[in-house]
């Protein structure tokens, strides 16, 4: 775990000084996350697993904590504020695992 904490760091830190330094690298940025950026494994596992993937890990007050802990790193880098990129994407796939099953009843 310390060392992908490391290697997380080191993306963080390299998306940072990369952003910082274009504002056309922050627009393409900003544009590719909100428009095609979905959690791994979204795109191929059935919606029933997904859905059951996202009340397991999601669910509840600690959930939420984690969700929003995720946004605000992502949220903290140049041009992606208020993205909201993690909670938006688990809703989204709660709402759609919900239409067949109930899956999370905590995500707005």
């Amino acid at each position: 775990m310390r060392q992908e904490g490391t290697h997380i760091d080191f993306y963080a830190s390299e998306a940072a000084c990369r952003l910082a330094a274009s504002p056309k690298a922050q627009r393409l940025t900003r544009f590719a996350l909100s428009h095609w950026w979905r959690p791994v494994g979204s795109g191929v596992m059935p919606k029933k697993e997904v859905g059951f993937l996202v009340n397991y890990l999601f669910d509840g007050q600690k959930g939420r904590e984690i969700l929003e802990r995720i946004d605000r790193r992502v949220d903290r880098l140049p041009g992606q504020r208020d993205l909201h990129l993690l909670q938006r994407a688990v809703a989204n796939l709660a709402a759609t695992s919900r239409r067949r099953d109930r899956f999370v009843s905590s995500i707005p």
